[in-house]
């Protein structure tokens, strides 16, 4: 069914108001992969580059393929009755990233090649490495990709900056998950230096791009958890980490912006301070072995609005048929509102889920907004 897209609605859907209306879709992002399975063609530029170094410049030679990648990936939004274009934004601390060949089953990763994180190493292991280290400045960021999106939007969307790590993340990254985990107790200065920088990094590109015209949200995401806890203690989450989340949701909201927060892992005894103190509008990323998204409605969605929660092991190993019932028996219990859920995976679209799973969760969704809202 052809979608009008509405941005309103999906923010009148986050802020949880009324009237009740159709379920809006929400991903955090979409691999470039997915991307180009959907659409049946091929980027003609490397967006994963820029997806993981997004103030890298174009050269004057590849502006017009990075361009035409783009205007793909906003023509996805639309087609898939997104009311928003996503875009990666902001810095990038790439010197912390490795690379190795893709190891999905579908191939379909631009390159062949994935980065990934060291947990045992980083390019700052002491106080030597943090002064050494090539810092960005905040005036050289840029934001070439989110500016041009914006700029080409269909009629009813509006813009999200995705800001890719956050500051736990991108600290931990800097060290490796074992230095960084010893250097909490050994060289807790040198973890409060780098967290402190890449905080300040953080509050001047959302001050950036809360100015740019028709960006209307802020995605910020940095995964706290994994399966049976916070990576790190809530005690030193509280001390490194929050306080720059609380500067950086004070300058989105500031702006008559939303703020959304994704974070994967089981990070639920530090939810009710992201909710009162840092003071987030909604929360992504949910799992059903660690908490099914209904309960997470159950408890936080009189709060904030709660996003996603199609499991990603359903949708990467499941038949279109399960993914269909999922989608329903999740819409029948966080959709009934009619405010306050937005329906999408438990993660992101990634490339390894099939295409046909990933269609299906949202022809389900277009489905069920016809049979209780009247509209797709």
């Amino acid at each position: 069914m052809p979608h009008q897209a509405n941005f309103e609605n999906l923010r009148r859907t986050l802020l949880r108001q009324g009237p009740p209306g159709p379920v809006p879709f929400f991903e955090l992002f979409a691999d470039p992969g997915m991307v180009e399975a959907v659409l049946g063609e091929k980027f003609p530029a490397d967006l994963h580059r820029f997806i993981q170094e997004p103030t890298r410049m174009p050269s004057e030679d590849e502006l017009p393929a990075v361009m035409h990648s783009l205007d793909m990936y906003v023509r996805f939004c639309r087609e898939c009755g997104y009311d928003y274009v996503v875009m990666v934004t902001g810095f990038s601390l790439a010197r912390a990233f490795k690379t190795s060949a893709d190891t999905s089953a579908s191939k379909n990763w631009p390159g062949g090649s994935r980065y990934w994180q060291d947990e045992t190493t980083g390019p700052i292991q002491n106080w030597a490495d943090f002064e050494a280290y090539p810092w960005p400045k905040p005036e050289e960021l840029n934001h070439l990709a989110l500016e041009y999106v914006s700029s080409v939007l269909p009629e009813g969307m509006k813009a999200a900056a995705f800001m890719y790590g956050g500051v736990f993340e991108l600290s931990c990254w800097l060290m490796g998950l074992q230095p960084f985990s010893m250097a909490l107790f050994d060289q807790p200065d040198l973890v409060e230096a780098i967290s402190n920088r890449v905080g300040e990094l953080e509050v001047a590109t959302a001050a950036q791009v809360v100015a740019i015209d028709n960006v209307e949200a802020v995605y910020f995401s940095d995964d706290l958890g994994y399966y049976s806890s916070t990576l790190i203690s809530p005690a030193a989450l509280r001390k490194y980490v929050f306080p720059h989340y609380k500067k950086v949701s004070r300058v989105v909201r500031d702006a008559g912006k939303l703020f959304v927060y994704h974070s994967c892992g089981n990070m639920y005894k530090v939810m009710d301070e992201l909710i009162d103190d840092v003071v987030i509008h909604a929360k992504h990323s949910f799992e059903d072995k660690i908490l099914s998204v209904e309960e997470a409605y159950r408890r936080w969605g009189d709060r904030i609005a709660i996003l996603g929660g199609v499991d990603m092991d359903l949708l990467a190993r499941g038949s279109e048929e399960q993914v269909r019932k999922r989608v329903r028996e999740i819409l029948d219990v966080c959709g009934a509102k009619g405010t306050g859920y937005c329906l999408g995976t438990g993660n992101t679209a990634a490339n390894y889920i099939p295409r046909q799973n990933f269609l299906a969760m949202l022809d389900e969704g277009r489905r069920w907004n016809q049979e209780h809202f009247g509209v797709s």
